[in-house]
Protein backbone atom coordinates (compact mmCIF):
# COMPACT_ATOMS: atom_id res chain seq x y z
CA UNK A 1 0.00 0.00 0.00
CA UNK A 2 2.53 1.92 0.92
CA UNK A 3 4.37 1.90 -2.37
CA UNK A 4 0.97 3.00 -4.42
CA UNK A 5 0.75 5.84 -2.02
CA UNK A 6 4.16 6.83 -2.87
CA UNK A 7 3.60 6.57 -6.92
CA UNK A 8 0.31 8.86 -6.58
CA UNK A 9 2.38 11.18 -4.28
CA UNK A 10 4.58 11.41 -7.22
CA UNK A 11 3.01 11.84 -10.05
CA UNK A 12 1.02 14.39 -8.49
CA UNK A 13 3.56 16.36 -7.21
CA UNK A 14 4.89 16.68 -10.60
CA UNK A 15 1.46 18.34 -11.78
CA UNK A 16 2.13 20.74 -8.94
CA UNK A 17 5.45 21.64 -10.12
CA UNK A 18 4.20 22.16 -13.31
CA UNK A 19 1.36 24.86 -12.25
CA UNK A 20 4.17 26.47 -10.28
CA UNK A 21 5.18 30.49 -11.02
CA UNK A 22 7.40 33.05 -10.19
CA UNK A 23 6.36 35.37 -7.66
CA UNK A 24 9.55 37.70 -7.28
CA UNK A 25 8.46 41.62 -7.46
CA UNK A 26 10.63 42.57 -10.03
CA UNK A 27 10.59 39.90 -12.34
CA UNK A 28 8.50 39.59 -15.82
CA UNK A 29 5.05 39.87 -16.01
CA UNK A 30 2.81 37.03 -15.88
CA UNK A 31 -0.30 36.22 -16.89
CA UNK A 32 -2.55 32.82 -16.04
CA UNK A 33 -3.02 30.24 -19.00
CA UNK A 34 -5.89 27.54 -18.42
CA UNK A 35 -4.12 24.06 -18.37
CA UNK A 36 -4.65 20.45 -18.39
CA UNK A 37 -2.71 18.38 -16.52
CA UNK A 38 -4.60 14.65 -16.62
CA UNK A 39 -7.18 12.62 -16.33
CA UNK A 40 -9.59 10.79 -13.97
CA UNK A 41 -11.59 7.64 -14.20
CA UNK A 42 -13.99 6.13 -12.38
CA UNK A 43 -15.33 2.71 -12.70
CA UNK A 44 -18.23 1.54 -11.67
CA UNK A 45 -16.42 -2.16 -10.40
CA UNK A 46 -18.40 -5.57 -11.07
CA UNK A 47 -20.97 -6.97 -8.64
CA UNK A 48 -21.07 -10.16 -10.43
CA UNK A 49 -17.42 -9.90 -9.86
CA UNK A 50 -17.65 -8.92 -6.56
CA UNK A 51 -14.99 -5.65 -7.34
CA UNK A 52 -15.86 -2.36 -5.87
CA UNK A 53 -16.22 0.95 -8.03
CA UNK A 54 -12.46 2.60 -8.39
CA UNK A 55 -10.47 5.19 -9.77
CA UNK A 56 -7.74 5.98 -12.01
CA UNK A 57 -5.90 7.92 -13.04
CA UNK A 58 -3.04 9.42 -16.20
CA UNK A 59 -0.87 11.83 -15.89
CA UNK A 60 -0.08 13.50 -19.35
CA UNK A 61 3.43 14.46 -18.12
CA UNK A 62 4.61 11.45 -17.38
CA UNK A 63 2.43 9.05 -19.39
CA UNK A 64 2.29 7.06 -16.53
CA UNK A 65 -1.18 5.38 -15.07
CA UNK A 66 -2.42 4.91 -11.66
CA UNK A 67 -4.75 2.40 -10.88
CA UNK A 68 -7.02 2.36 -8.09
CA UNK A 69 -5.93 5.61 -7.01
CA UNK A 70 -8.20 6.14 -4.71
CA UNK A 71 -7.64 3.05 -2.58
CA UNK A 72 -3.81 4.01 -2.94
CA UNK A 73 -4.62 7.46 -1.47
CA UNK A 74 -6.28 6.20 1.61
CA UNK A 75 -6.18 2.73 2.36
CA UNK A 76 -9.82 2.19 1.54
CA UNK A 77 -12.31 1.34 -1.22
CA UNK A 78 -14.18 3.92 -3.11
CA UNK A 79 -17.28 1.23 -2.23
CA UNK A 80 -19.51 -0.19 -4.48
CA UNK A 81 -21.05 1.27 -7.51
CA UNK A 82 -18.88 4.53 -8.05
CA UNK A 83 -21.55 6.21 -10.84
CA UNK A 84 -19.89 9.90 -11.10
CA UNK A 85 -16.87 11.96 -10.55
CA UNK A 86 -16.82 16.14 -10.65
CA UNK A 87 -14.03 18.94 -10.33
CA UNK A 88 -15.09 22.35 -8.64
CA UNK A 89 -11.83 24.15 -7.55
CA UNK A 90 -9.24 22.51 -5.45
CA UNK A 91 -11.82 19.33 -5.05
CA UNK A 92 -12.46 16.13 -6.59
CA UNK A 93 -16.32 14.30 -5.55
CA UNK A 94 -16.94 11.20 -6.11
CA UNK A 95 -20.49 9.71 -6.24
CA UNK A 96 -20.96 6.01 -4.86
CA UNK A 97 -24.57 5.24 -6.02
CA UNK A 98 -24.94 2.29 -3.67
CA UNK A 99 -23.13 3.59 -0.47
CA UNK A 100 -25.44 6.75 -0.30
CA UNK A 101 -21.68 7.97 -0.49
CA UNK A 102 -20.10 11.67 -2.12
CA UNK A 103 -16.34 11.90 -1.42
CA UNK A 104 -14.88 14.62 -1.22
CA UNK A 105 -11.15 14.77 -2.18
CA UNK A 106 -8.29 17.32 -2.66
CA UNK A 107 -7.67 17.02 -6.51
CA UNK A 108 -3.65 17.04 -5.73
CA UNK A 109 -3.46 14.16 -3.07
CA UNK A 110 -6.81 12.08 -3.78
CA UNK A 111 -6.80 12.13 0.38
CA UNK A 112 -10.59 12.29 1.17
CA UNK A 113 -11.68 16.07 3.22
CA UNK A 114 -14.99 14.33 3.69
CA UNK A 115 -17.54 11.88 3.61
CA UNK A 116 -20.75 12.77 2.56
CA UNK A 117 -23.72 10.29 3.90
CA UNK A 118 -26.29 11.71 1.41
CA UNK A 119 -29.13 9.94 3.69
CA UNK A 120 -27.82 11.73 6.94
CA UNK A 121 -27.81 14.57 5.14
CA UNK A 122 -31.19 14.27 3.41
CA UNK A 123 -32.97 11.45 5.31
CA UNK A 124 -33.43 8.01 4.67
CA UNK A 125 -35.96 8.40 1.67
CA UNK A 126 -34.60 11.34 -0.25
CA UNK A 127 -30.94 10.47 0.12
CA UNK A 128 -31.23 7.14 -1.67
CA UNK A 129 -28.72 6.24 -4.87
CA UNK A 130 -26.98 9.74 -5.35
CA UNK A 131 -26.46 10.08 -9.25
CA UNK A 132 -24.58 13.11 -10.16
CA UNK A 133 -23.26 16.41 -9.10
CA UNK A 134 -21.72 19.75 -10.50
CA UNK A 135 -20.04 22.53 -8.55
CA UNK A 136 -21.47 25.81 -9.16
CA UNK A 137 -21.01 29.26 -7.42
CA UNK A 138 -19.71 27.88 -4.34
CA UNK A 139 -21.96 25.36 -4.04
CA UNK A 140 -22.73 21.41 -5.17
CA UNK A 141 -25.51 20.32 -6.88
CA UNK A 142 -26.36 16.73 -6.91
CA UNK A 143 -29.07 14.46 -7.73
CA UNK A 144 -30.66 11.55 -5.95
CA UNK A 145 -33.30 9.04 -6.65
CA UNK A 146 -35.22 9.33 -3.10
CA UNK A 147 -38.98 8.71 -3.60
CA UNK A 148 -38.42 7.46 -7.28
CA UNK A 149 -37.90 3.79 -5.72
CA UNK A 150 -41.79 4.16 -4.13
CA UNK A 151 -43.41 5.72 -7.24
CA UNK A 152 -42.54 9.35 -6.14
CA UNK A 153 -40.10 11.84 -6.95
CA UNK A 154 -36.20 12.10 -7.07
CA UNK A 155 -34.58 16.01 -5.69
CA UNK A 156 -31.61 17.90 -6.31
CA UNK A 157 -29.81 18.67 -3.05
CA UNK A 158 -27.57 21.63 -2.43
CA UNK A 159 -24.30 21.84 -0.22
CA UNK A 160 -22.03 24.37 0.15
CA UNK A 161 -18.16 24.14 -0.38
CA UNK A 162 -16.97 24.95 2.56
CA UNK A 163 -18.73 23.25 5.43
CA UNK A 164 -20.90 20.79 3.20
CA UNK A 165 -24.03 21.92 5.13
CA UNK A 166 -27.29 21.33 3.49
CA UNK A 167 -28.11 24.95 1.91
CA UNK A 168 -31.54 23.15 0.65
CA UNK A 169 -33.58 20.99 -2.05
CA UNK A 170 -35.38 20.67 -5.16
CA UNK A 171 -38.06 18.36 -5.98
CA UNK A 172 -37.82 17.16 -9.56
CA UNK A 173 -38.69 13.88 -11.69
CA UNK A 174 -38.91 10.24 -12.07
CA UNK A 175 -35.15 8.83 -11.22
CA UNK A 176 -33.22 12.11 -12.11
CA UNK A 177 -29.97 11.49 -13.53
CA UNK A 178 -27.31 14.00 -15.05
CA UNK A 179 -27.21 17.81 -14.49
CA UNK A 180 -26.04 20.67 -15.93
CA UNK A 181 -26.13 24.70 -15.76
CA UNK A 182 -27.36 26.79 -18.21
CA UNK A 183 -29.04 30.30 -18.75
CA UNK A 184 -29.43 30.56 -14.77
CA UNK A 185 -31.39 27.38 -14.47
CA UNK A 186 -30.07 23.74 -13.48
CA UNK A 187 -31.49 21.06 -16.27
CA UNK A 188 -31.80 17.36 -15.15
CA UNK A 189 -32.68 14.32 -16.91
CA UNK A 190 -35.45 12.30 -15.42
CA UNK A 191 -34.63 8.91 -16.79
CA UNK A 192 -37.90 7.67 -15.02
CA UNK A 193 -35.67 4.07 -15.13
CA UNK A 194 -36.73 3.98 -18.47
CA UNK A 195 -39.91 3.44 -17.75
CA UNK A 196 -40.42 6.24 -20.71
CA UNK A 197 -43.84 7.54 -19.04
CA UNK A 198 -43.06 10.26 -16.42
CA UNK A 199 -39.98 10.78 -18.62
CA UNK A 200 -38.86 14.89 -18.53
CA UNK A 201 -35.78 17.12 -17.90
CA UNK A 202 -36.48 19.42 -14.68
CA UNK A 203 -35.51 22.86 -15.30
CA UNK A 204 -34.64 25.02 -11.69
CA UNK A 205 -34.64 28.44 -11.47
CA UNK A 206 -31.78 29.57 -9.45
CA UNK A 207 -33.10 32.89 -8.97
CA UNK A 208 -36.38 31.75 -8.12
CA UNK A 209 -36.34 28.07 -6.77
CA UNK A 210 -39.07 27.93 -9.44
CA UNK A 211 -38.80 24.28 -10.79
CA UNK A 212 -40.67 23.91 -14.84
CA UNK A 213 -41.26 20.45 -16.46
CA UNK A 214 -40.21 19.89 -20.01
CA UNK A 215 -41.87 16.71 -21.26
CA UNK A 216 -42.39 15.92 -25.33
CA UNK A 217 -42.46 12.62 -27.09
CA UNK A 218 -39.24 12.48 -27.54
CA UNK A 219 -37.33 12.62 -24.47
CA UNK A 220 -37.62 8.76 -23.50
CA UNK A 221 -35.05 7.80 -21.47
CA UNK A 222 -32.59 11.20 -20.49
CA UNK A 223 -29.70 10.36 -19.07
CA UNK A 224 -26.19 12.59 -19.31
CA UNK A 225 -26.93 16.29 -19.90
CA UNK A 226 -24.40 19.13 -20.82
CA UNK A 227 -25.02 22.55 -21.98
CA UNK A 228 -23.30 23.95 -24.77
CA UNK A 229 -23.48 27.67 -25.35
CA UNK A 230 -26.92 28.74 -24.97
CA UNK A 231 -28.39 25.75 -25.13
CA UNK A 232 -28.43 21.84 -23.19
CA UNK A 233 -27.79 18.96 -24.66
CA UNK A 234 -28.65 15.19 -23.44
CA UNK A 235 -28.25 12.00 -23.89
CA UNK A 236 -31.60 9.45 -23.92
CA UNK A 237 -30.90 5.97 -24.23
CA UNK A 238 -34.01 5.57 -25.87
CA UNK A 239 -36.35 2.01 -25.62
CA UNK A 240 -35.74 -1.33 -25.52
CA UNK A 241 -38.01 -4.25 -26.69
CA UNK A 242 -38.76 -7.56 -24.81
CA UNK A 243 -34.93 -8.77 -26.36
CA UNK A 244 -33.50 -6.22 -24.91
CA UNK A 245 -32.82 -4.45 -28.23
CA UNK A 246 -32.37 -0.71 -28.50
CA UNK A 247 -34.00 1.88 -30.55
CA UNK A 248 -34.07 5.63 -30.58
CA UNK A 249 -30.69 6.55 -28.82
CA UNK A 250 -29.19 9.92 -29.11
CA UNK A 251 -28.40 13.37 -28.71
CA UNK A 252 -31.43 15.98 -27.88
CA UNK A 253 -31.18 19.62 -28.25
CA UNK A 254 -32.85 21.73 -25.49
CA UNK A 255 -33.13 25.81 -26.70
CA UNK A 256 -33.00 28.33 -24.26
CA UNK A 257 -37.29 28.42 -24.88
CA UNK A 258 -37.44 25.18 -24.02
CA UNK A 259 -37.82 23.56 -27.99
CA UNK A 260 -36.78 19.68 -27.92
CA UNK A 261 -35.25 18.11 -31.44
CA UNK A 262 -33.03 15.30 -31.88
CA UNK A 263 -29.41 16.15 -33.76
CA UNK A 264 -27.17 12.87 -34.04
CA UNK A 265 -27.11 9.29 -32.92
CA UNK A 266 -25.20 7.85 -29.79
CA UNK A 267 -25.48 5.67 -26.79
CA UNK A 268 -22.23 8.07 -25.13
CA UNK A 269 -21.60 11.45 -26.04
CA UNK A 270 -19.39 14.27 -24.85
CA UNK A 271 -18.29 17.84 -26.16
CA UNK A 272 -15.38 20.34 -26.23
CA UNK A 273 -17.77 23.33 -26.15
CA UNK A 274 -18.00 23.48 -30.17
CA UNK A 275 -18.36 19.73 -31.36
CA UNK A 276 -20.42 17.04 -29.96
CA UNK A 277 -18.82 13.64 -30.12
CA UNK A 278 -20.93 10.62 -30.15
CA UNK A 279 -20.51 6.89 -29.99
CA UNK A 280 -22.89 4.60 -31.39
CA UNK A 281 -23.33 1.33 -30.44
CA UNK A 282 -27.30 0.15 -29.10
CA UNK A 283 -27.51 -3.22 -27.46
CA UNK A 284 -28.47 -5.40 -30.47
CA UNK A 285 -27.37 -3.07 -33.10
CA UNK A 286 -25.59 -3.67 -35.89
CA UNK A 287 -22.14 -2.88 -34.67
CA UNK A 288 -20.52 1.16 -33.84
CA UNK A 289 -20.33 4.01 -35.08
CA UNK A 290 -18.50 7.68 -33.93
CA UNK A 291 -20.10 11.20 -34.84
CA UNK A 292 -19.00 14.61 -34.67
CA UNK A 293 -21.62 17.02 -34.59
CA UNK A 294 -21.19 20.88 -35.20
CA UNK A 295 -23.38 23.02 -32.65
CA UNK A 296 -22.20 25.90 -34.91
CA UNK A 297 -23.59 24.44 -38.14
CA UNK A 298 -25.65 21.72 -37.11
CA UNK A 299 -23.73 19.31 -39.39
CA UNK A 300 -22.66 15.61 -38.65
CA UNK A 301 -19.70 13.42 -39.95
CA UNK A 302 -18.11 10.30 -38.75
CA UNK A 303 -15.22 9.31 -38.36
CA UNK A 304 -13.15 5.68 -36.90
CA UNK A 305 -10.92 6.34 -34.30
CA UNK A 306 -8.24 3.53 -34.17
CA UNK A 307 -8.23 0.06 -31.56
CA UNK A 308 -10.88 0.19 -29.82
CA UNK A 309 -12.73 -2.81 -29.17
CA UNK A 310 -15.93 -1.91 -26.77
CA UNK A 311 -16.16 1.21 -25.97
CA UNK A 312 -17.51 2.61 -22.70
CA UNK A 313 -16.88 6.13 -21.87
CA UNK A 314 -16.41 8.97 -24.22
CA UNK A 315 -14.75 12.39 -23.30
CA UNK A 316 -13.23 15.68 -24.58
CA UNK A 317 -10.42 17.52 -22.88
CA UNK A 318 -11.78 21.25 -22.54
CA UNK A 319 -8.36 22.76 -22.49
CA UNK A 320 -6.14 20.58 -25.37
CA UNK A 321 -9.31 19.46 -27.58
CA UNK A 322 -8.32 15.85 -27.41
CA UNK A 323 -10.65 13.18 -27.21
CA UNK A 324 -10.43 10.29 -24.62
CA UNK A 325 -12.29 6.78 -25.42
CA UNK A 326 -12.20 4.40 -22.59
CA UNK A 327 -12.61 0.94 -23.87
CA UNK A 328 -13.45 -2.60 -22.23
CA UNK A 329 -10.68 -4.93 -23.23
CA UNK A 330 -11.34 -8.38 -24.71
CA UNK A 331 -11.86 -11.09 -22.41
CA UNK A 332 -9.27 -13.81 -24.05
CA UNK A 333 -11.74 -16.73 -22.81
CA UNK A 334 -14.88 -15.65 -24.06
CA UNK A 335 -13.79 -13.30 -27.31
CA UNK A 336 -16.55 -10.35 -25.52
CA UNK A 337 -15.93 -7.77 -23.79
CA UNK A 338 -14.20 -8.07 -20.41
CA UNK A 339 -16.52 -6.14 -18.00
CA UNK A 340 -14.48 -7.65 -14.70
CA UNK A 341 -11.16 -6.47 -16.36
CA UNK A 342 -9.52 -3.51 -16.30
CA UNK A 343 -10.25 -1.18 -19.17
CA UNK A 344 -7.84 0.51 -21.26
CA UNK A 345 -8.34 4.27 -22.96
CA UNK A 346 -6.99 5.97 -25.93
CA UNK A 347 -6.03 9.56 -26.73
CA UNK A 348 -6.59 11.31 -29.81
CA UNK A 349 -6.22 14.65 -31.32
CA UNK A 350 -8.94 17.16 -32.58
CA UNK A 351 -8.46 15.09 -36.21
CA UNK A 352 -9.23 12.11 -34.41
CA UNK A 353 -5.50 10.77 -34.85
CA UNK A 354 -4.57 8.71 -31.95
CA UNK A 355 -1.65 9.94 -29.72
CA UNK A 356 -1.56 7.56 -26.95
CA UNK A 357 -3.08 4.53 -25.47
CA UNK A 358 -2.96 4.02 -21.57
CA UNK A 359 -3.69 0.31 -20.05
CA UNK A 360 -4.80 -0.67 -16.57
CA UNK A 361 -7.38 1.78 -16.40
CA UNK A 362 -10.74 2.05 -14.46
CA UNK A 363 -13.06 -1.26 -14.21
CA UNK A 364 -16.85 -0.86 -15.60
CA UNK A 365 -15.32 2.98 -16.60
CA UNK A 366 -18.64 4.89 -16.47
CA UNK A 367 -17.27 9.12 -15.61
CA UNK A 368 -14.12 10.82 -16.46
CA UNK A 369 -13.07 14.21 -15.56
CA UNK A 370 -9.99 16.35 -16.49
CA UNK A 371 -7.62 17.62 -13.76
CA UNK A 372 -7.43 21.27 -15.43
CA UNK A 373 -6.12 24.12 -13.32
CA UNK A 374 -3.98 27.35 -14.07
CA UNK A 375 -0.51 27.73 -15.02
CA UNK A 376 1.03 31.04 -14.96
CA UNK A 377 3.74 32.09 -17.81
CA UNK A 378 5.49 34.93 -18.84
CA UNK A 379 3.48 37.08 -21.09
Amino acid sequence: MKKYLLSFAVLMMGTALFTACDNEDDGPIIKPVDVSNGVFIVGSGNTRANIDGNVSYINYATGAVVSNAFQAANGKSVGKTANYIEQYGNKLYIVVDREATIWVCDKQTLKVVKQISTTDLLGATDGLSPRAAIGHDGNLYFTCYGNSTNGGNGVVAVVDTVNFAKKTTYTVGSYPDGLTIANGSIYVANSDYGNVKKASISKIDLTSGNVATITDDIITNPMQILAVGTDVYYLDYGTYDASWNQTGAGVRKITAAGAVSKVVDGTAFCSDGKTIYTVYAPYGGDGTHYYKYDVATGSKTEWTPADIFSPAVIAADPITGNIFIVSYQQNPETGYAGYALPSYTNQYDAQGKLVKKYEGTATGPISVVFNTGVKYVEE
